[in-house]
């Protein structure tokens, strides 16, 4: 053999060695289960890219999606473990059921990177039928029972609470009812001005009523007794400072009492019955909103 043709061939083997280099034909795969499997379990497929120092850097994932008839692509992501090895990891859920326990296989994939190409042989599992066809050959089952009704809740625990709160509720509302009216009571016997406007609508309806200073004089004891003295017009400062909830009334005390010392003094008649009313029920009005 000539040199010139040893050269050659010398050429040609060591090209073939380059390429077989670069489409690496021994992978690192690795399933999480190879049999016991049903539909609807799902595998999970680990390919090994290169190694820690050179890693298999593809261009593209491979596409999730449907797979014939039996397999469902979930996923395909590149990992990386703490020694620094990248994994191509391909989530994979079955989606149909044989007849019989039988074989199937992940497909073959053939990955691209710039430099070359991965092939990943098929990778076989076993999967079983999810029942048998025909499970019983002579017991016969019994037909389908309907759903069982859900549990009965006991309604009379529930009546009894009910009742308690509506009776607790209802004694509230009269202690409350009963409160607010022994205060009113109280209010109309105790304060000055609400029994001064008692005592004054009793005077109105006497047929005998004919002191025309009556009036007056009860509603000056009203207005002692909310003093703790004998109110004048010089002692009406200390009235409204004890009760300056009145203070809205100065005026119209300052003329009562003028007034009043007035006709004490024989210097006019006697007021108007019905306008020495009409204040006290405005000093009850103003006592009884200070009391609440």
């Amino acid at each position: 053999m000539s040199r010139p043709l040893l050269t050659m061939l010398m050429a040609l083997l060591l090209s073939a060695s380059c390429h077989a280099a670069a489409t690496v034909a021994l992978v690192r795969v690795e399933l999480s289960r190879n049999y016991g499997l049903v539909i609807g379990d799902i595998l999970q497929q680990r390919i090994a890219l290169g190694t820690p120092a050179t890693p298999f850097m593809m261009t593209g994932l491979p596409p999730t999606g449907r797979i014939g008839n039996s397999l469902w692509r979930r996923s395909a992501v590149v990992r990386i473990d703490r020694t620094g090895q990248h994994w191509l990891q391909l989530d994979y859920q079955l989606i149909n059921t044989p007849q019989a326990l039988s074989v199937w296989a992940l497909p073959a994939l053939t990955l691209a990177a710039g430099t070359g190409t991965l092939s990943v042989a098929r990778l076989p599992f076993s999967i079983a039928p999810f029942t048998p066809p025909q499970p019983f050959d002579a017991v016969a089952l019994p037909p389908l029972q309907p759903d069982d009704g859900p549990e009965l809740v006991a309604l009379a625990p529930l009546a009894l609470r009910i009742r308690l709160a509506a009776m607790a509720l209802l004694t509230t509302l009269l202690a409350w009812s009963s409160i607010s009216g022994w205060r009113y009571l109280r209010r109309g016997r105790h304060l000055p001005f609400a029994r001064a406007v008692r005592d004054l609508h009793a005077l109105s309806t006497r047929p005998d009523a004919v002191d025309p200073l009556a009036a007056q004089r009860r509603l000056h004891h009203a207005l002692n007794d909310a003093a703790g003295e004998v109110v004048r017009p010089a002692t009406l400062g200390r009235l409204l400072a004890r009760s300056p909830y009145l203070l809205s009334e100065k005026k119209a005390l300052a003329d009562f009492l003028a007034e009043s010392q007035a006709v004490f003094f024989g210097s006019q008649p006697a007021p108007d019955a019905m306008a020495v009313k009409v204040l006290a029920r405005r000093l009850r009005r103003l006592e009884q909103r200070h009391a609440a």
